[in-house]
């Protein structure tokens, strides 16, 4: 059997509650304790859940469209510096000291965020080279497009800032969302349990708030 989803849950909840104010079914109900006032209380409940819900579902989007952005940036840093060291380490490669200098042999951070600064770094260390980086001019690395480069980077950093917050706020709405839902499920627990005391014999009236009779 499929796993329900959060609107098909909402959706029933929607029914159960609205429903039970129904003229043939809210005087039954009474008798059982849940008055009028109870079904407000409901109704707000659920009206809560819904903004919450909606308020999850943007920021899951805020989210996603954050990640998405800094992934393209990343995408285009990389590439850019996997050819940029290409190109680096084959003119600097009769020059054992100043490839020392520049770390060109320096292991690879797997860590964004240490890679970032690590390749950061790199593009100054070339860059204070001044006479080997007139000499590679020729191959399209200048001070000007690595120049480029490191803002590109700098850009990156703060998408990725940018990316960790959206993720933190879709996940307190998250929380917030599912706190709240903790709250409806409890009270449509109760409202579906009173339900089928008070319409005990009425599977028709139950049919309208949504609990199926077995025959």
């Amino acid at each position: 059997m499929a796993t329900e989803t959060i609107a098909e849950s909402l959706q029933r909840k929607r029914v159960l509650i609205f429903n039970s104010k129904k003229p043939q079914i809210a005087p039954k109900l009474a008798l059982f304790g849940i008055d009028a006032t109870h079904q407000t209380t409901g109704e707000t409940l659920y009206n809560e859940v819904i903004t919450l819900y909606e308020k999850q579902k943007q920021e899951g989007q805020e989210e996603s469209l954050a990640y998405d952005n800094s992934f393209k940036v990343e995408s285009k840093c990389k590439t850019k510096y996997k050819l940029n060291r290409k190109i680096i380490k084959m003119a600097s490669r009769a020059d054992k000291d100043l490839q020392s200098r520049i770390k060109i042999n320096d292991y690879q951070e797997r860590k964004i965020e240490v890679w970032i600064a690590q390749t950061i770094n790199f593009y100054n260390l070339v860059l204070n080279e001044v006479e080997f980086l007139e000499s590679i001019a020729r191959f399209g690395i200048t001070s000007e497009s690595l120049m480029q480069d490191k803002s590109d980077l700098e850009t990156l950093k703060t998408l990725r800032n940018e990316a960790l917050s959206e993720r933190g706020e879709a996940q307190e709405a998250t929380r917030l969302r599912d706190l709240k839902m903790d709250e409806l499920q409890d009270y449509c627990y109760e409202l579906r349990t009173i339900a089928k005391i008070a319409l005990s014999g009425e599977p028709q009236l139950l049919e309208m708030l949504g609990i199926i009779v077995r025959k």
